[in-house]
């Protein structure tokens, strides 16, 4: 299952949609959070657990942005997001894997989150499966 911690709901939602897409190219059967969760909310650690369980998921996928950082102060878009990326084993609270990756964010300006561009979130996802591929995790 992937998840996306922060933000939520409408960058989160669409990442988690990214993740389930790409992992479904890799022959990897994921559904994100948001088909169990109508209203979007953040889930408890023991919502997250019932559903693992429930529903015989192998693991958890969690993606979360972590903070921002400028590149250049005299440039207000030139801002890079550092992200986690940690995968569960489910329904346990191990981690098995995980990567901090910064991102450049083009469409970050003056503290306001906007959505990612498609291009932006789908290179983002694909980079983190070629990271997790490289290292055996699928």
């Amino acid at each position: 299952m992937a998840y996306t911690l922060f933000p939520r709901p409408i960058v989160g939602l669409h990442v988690e949609d990214i993740w389930v897409e790409q992992l479904g190219r890799y022959g990897v059967n994921a559904l994100s959070w948001s088909y169990f969760s109508a209203d979007g909310k953040v889930p408890s650690m023991g919502e997250l657990a019932d559903i693992l369980t429930e529903y015989q998921f192998d693991t958890l996928l969690v993606t979360q942005l972590i903070s921002f950082k400028r590149l250049n102060r005299n440039v207000p878009n030139s801002q890079v997001a550092i992200v986690e990326t940690r995968l569960y084993l489910a329904p346990t609270e191990e981690v098995y894997w995980s990567l901090q990756s910064e991102s450049f964010l083009a469409n970050y300006i003056m503290g306001e989150i906007r959505r990612p561009r498609e291009g932006d979130a789908l290179e983002y996802v694909e980079t983190v499966i070629q990271e997790m591929m490289k290292d055996g995790v699928f």
